[in-house]
């Protein structure tokens, strides 16, 4: 009996793993990278968020496509109607609610998914209402699968080195 329930343990085991990412088929490790999202704040002096729903006139363009702001809805309905595959889905740029901790809500920009598992070397530019516009440069490479699963990743905004992807800008004007 006890070997009976050793061999179920063992065979719930394998197939709750042949789902994660890393686990080896045929002796090849598959690895699942994460999508790549970046998340923009914009404020105005006094610390109020000048993201709207949508957010008309904003647009992005990232490996020379345009993207125009829309709404999360249309996005993702956009992107749905493109194709059924699983993997990494341009969503474009859109507008999400998101809640902080005090339960305060405001608008972000957001612009994915990018294919995490993509060498690349991009610049994806801003083009805010006022005219202004800010140059996000995002670099990955050296995808490295075994024995530890790694890659080179690292922004800059302006020219400026920066941490992750999520970025804030405040306007003055």
């Amino acid at each position: 009996m006890k070997k009976f329930i050793y061999a179920i343990a063992v065979m719930a085991g394998l197939v709750a793993m042949s789902s994660c990412s890393g686990f080896l088929n045929n002796g090849n490790l598959i690895v699942d990278w994460s999508p790549v999202v970046i998340y923009i704040d914009a404020n105005d002096a006094e610390g109020n968020s000048i993201i709207t729903d949508g957010m008309p006139g904003m647009s992005l363009t990232f490996m020379g496509e345009t993207y125009q702001a829309k709404t999360e809805k249309q996005a993702w309905e956009d992107a749905h109607a493109q194709t059924k595959a699983y993997l990494a889905r341009m969503y474009g740029l859109f507008t999400r609610k998101i809640e902080d901790e005090d339960g305060d809500s405001r608008y972000y920009l957001v612009f994915g998914q990018i294919d995490g598992a993509a060498d690349m070397d991009e610049d994806i530019v801003l083009h805010w209402p006022n005219g202004s516009v800010d140059t996000i440069h995002y670099h990955c490479s050296d995808h490295q699968e075994s024995p530890v699963i790694k890659c080179k990743r690292s922004w800059k905004l302006n020219g400026e080195e920066h941490e992750g992807p999520v970025f804030k800008f405040t306007f003055t004007e």
